[in-house]
């Protein structure tokens, strides 16, 4: 049997609250330092499953408040991670090569300064992680996520958004592939500089290169 990600395993641990009516709708729940003391896990894993549940509106996240529980759970309640399970780090990919290489054309273009140095901001976070041998999930995520908010496209972002979870899993996956972590890294830096530059065309191309770069790697 596959072991499940940490992250899972909060998400049905919320869950089931909700579905034993513990959780009901309006109801807070605990903190994420609270929720992440209760289960013995990592604060990065409790906010992945908050994440997730609120892009299902079976939570909501209210800024400065708390989390509170949106509505009842389905009856299928673990629908999106049970496509999780399905989907191939292939497809996965391929669905990146689509929309990903046009996100950056587009922030490049309508980008503010502010948002691209923010771009390369984490670029460069991500080189100086990995020179000291430290994990750089988080910066990748963001990076690709700045990109997304900085396009200034509504439907893209929400494509981004709905499947966000999935691509977590396309660049954690790929993370674990050791030529690819070094290659990403220049990739970045390589992406962001053109995105900074404001030339759309050079951050597609790059873009566009780094995803085909790691669809090789996942055939060998």
């Amino acid at each position: 049997m596959k072991k499940k990600l940490i992250y899972q395993v909060v998400y049905e641990a919320i869950e089931k609250k909700i579905r034993a009516g513990e959780w009901k709708p309006g109801d807070k729940i605990p903190t994420v330092q609270q929720l992440s003391e209760d289960l013995g896990v990592g604060a990065s894993s409790v906010r992945e499953a908050i994440r997730i549940l609120s892009q299902q509106k079976i939570l909501k996240v209210e800024q400065g408040r708390g989390t509170y529980v949106e509505q009842e759970l389905g009856e299928k309640p673990s629908e999106q991670l049970d496509f999780l399970e399905k989907s191939s780090i292939e497809q996965l990919s391929r669905a990146r090569l689509i929309i990903e290489p046009e996100l950056a054309a587009l922030v490049a273009e309508d980008g503010t300064m502010e948002e691209l140095k923010e771009i390369l901001k984490y670029a460069r976070l991500m080189e100086k992680k990995f020179l000291k041998g430290e994990d750089f999930l988080y910066e990748d995520i963001k990076f690709h996520e700045l990109i997304a908010k900085g396009a200034k496209n509504d439907i893209l972002l929400e494509m981004v958004t709905i499947i966000g979870d999935l691509l977590y899993e396309s660049r954690k996956h790929s993370m674990r592939i050791k030529s690819q972590n070094e290659k990403a890294v220049s990739y970045h830096i390589l992406i962001a500089k053109a995105i900074n530059d404001r030339n759309p065309s050079q951050a597609r191309r790059l873009m566009k290169a780094h995803i085909i770069d790691l669809l090789t790697d996942l055939k060998y």
